[in-house]
């Protein structure tokens, strides 16, 4: 069962690193301050699979979580992802897999909306 679909519109900073979103946040297991949790994602557009590691920065004055990994990277050069792009990110139900996360993404620059 495909559940409410959380929509981000990236920043530039997103593309290093994207700061998970509360709605984000509220789908994900339980982000532990001390290891990072491997979160697997499927890309509905490329029929891909991605483990991105959801982390909870240590330094700075944001301490939102955030996925930064090796992953994310490929995520991102895979996909071309820049500022201003958007992100579609939900869960569905499986009852063969359980819980899996997908992704989408929109380029507005490529396909104006009219």
């Amino acid at each position: 069962m495909e559940l409410d679909r959380i929509e981000k519109v990236l920043r530039a900073s997103d593309v290093k690193r994207l700061v998970v979103t509360s709605a984000m946040l509220a789908m994900l297991p339980r982000a532990n301050p001390d290891q990072d949790v491997p979160i697997r994602v499927f890309d509905n557009q490329k029929r891909k699979v991605y483990e991105f590691k959801l982390s909870s920065r240590k330094r700075g004055r944001y301490k939102k979580p955030v996925f930064q990994s090796r992953g994310w990277r490929v995520f991102v050069n895979d996909r071309g992802i820049t500022a201003r792009d958007l992100l579609y990110f939900w869960e569905e139900e499986c009852q063969i897999h359980g819980t899996r996360y997908r992704i989408a993404l929109y380029k507005p620059d490529l396909f104006p909306r009219l």
